[in-house]
């Protein structure tokens, strides 16, 4: 399936940070009966640039896994779904940061959000943890396809905070869960039968924590150009004060 001419992509620092701690990647990895399409974007924490550390750990795992995923299959070797995949890249990401924070002692604590999307011949598996956000564009909706791991988002789901208090809450960034701030991670899994002109949209909470899902949508239907949309929105953040780092993928399913 593919991808490449219907993909936009960036990072920015934003206003506030120092650092960009945030990390996104693209792969499209070519198979004997098509193509293998991976979206990512990590949002690392930590301080004293331990979470561009730890982001940049998860996306190096993601990279070798299924990497060697497509050499096997393309080999004609045994291996497991990509379902099954998914979970597992996560899982030793998580492993793999946790490790590293244990290891170097300016980088106890460190972590990182991660959201991935893997799209294959007509199916599209998700793997979530922490407080990045897909959504999923079909027929002029917009769709959230993933649940916050966020103190917030619980309060909410409990009835004990109103959504305009969750806007302003001064513990809207404390997440729940995330990659290796403990030895084991139970990632959110996702499978999607994806249908032609679906959009999948991956944005860290520098960016969806300004610009509203409906207001993604417009664009994305105003300019039919994802890299401009990306730029656009983007931009949108940094003129609300950019607070974070802003990080967005837009791909569409041709």
């Amino acid at each position: 399936m593919q991808l490449s001419r219907h993909v936009g992509h960036g990072s920015d620092v934003g206003r506030v940070r120092p650092l960009n701690e945030d990390y996104h990647r693209v792969w499209q990895f070519p198979l004997r009966d098509g193509q293998l399409t991976l979206l990512a974007v990590a949002d690392g924490m930590g301080g004293a640039a331990a979470g561009e550390v730890a982001s940049k750990l998860a996306m190096e795992v993601l990279d070798e896994s299924f990497s060697r995923y497509v050499e096997a299959l393309n080999d004609g070797r045994p291996i497991v779904g990509i379902e099954s995949l998914t979970e597992k890249a996560i899982r030793l990401a998580n492993r793999r940061v946790y490790a590293a924070a244990i290891k170097h002692e300016v980088q106890r604590g460190m972590g990182t959000t991660l959201t991935l999307v893997a799209i294959r011949q007509e199916t599209a598996y998700l793997g979530h943890v922490g407080d990045s956000r897909a959504y999923l564009i079909r027929e002029g909706k917009i769709y959230q396809l993933t649940k916050d791991h966020s103190w917030v988002e619980e309060q909410l789901e409990k009835g004990l905070i109103s959504e305009e208090e969750a806007q302003g809450h001064e513990w809207r960034n404390l997440i729940t869960r995330a990659l290796g701030t403990r030895p084991q991670v139970t990632p959110d899994l996702v499978e999607i039968k994806v249908k032609s002109h679906d959009i999948f949209v991956i944005a860290t909470d520098g960016l969806h924590g300004l610009v509203p899902p409906e207001e993604i949508l417009e664009e994305i239907q105003r300019t039919k150009d994802h890299q401009s949309s990306v730029e656009y929105l983007i931009a949108r953040a940094n003129e609300r004060g950019g607070p974070d780092n802003i990080t967005l993928v837009i791909a569409e399913v041709p």
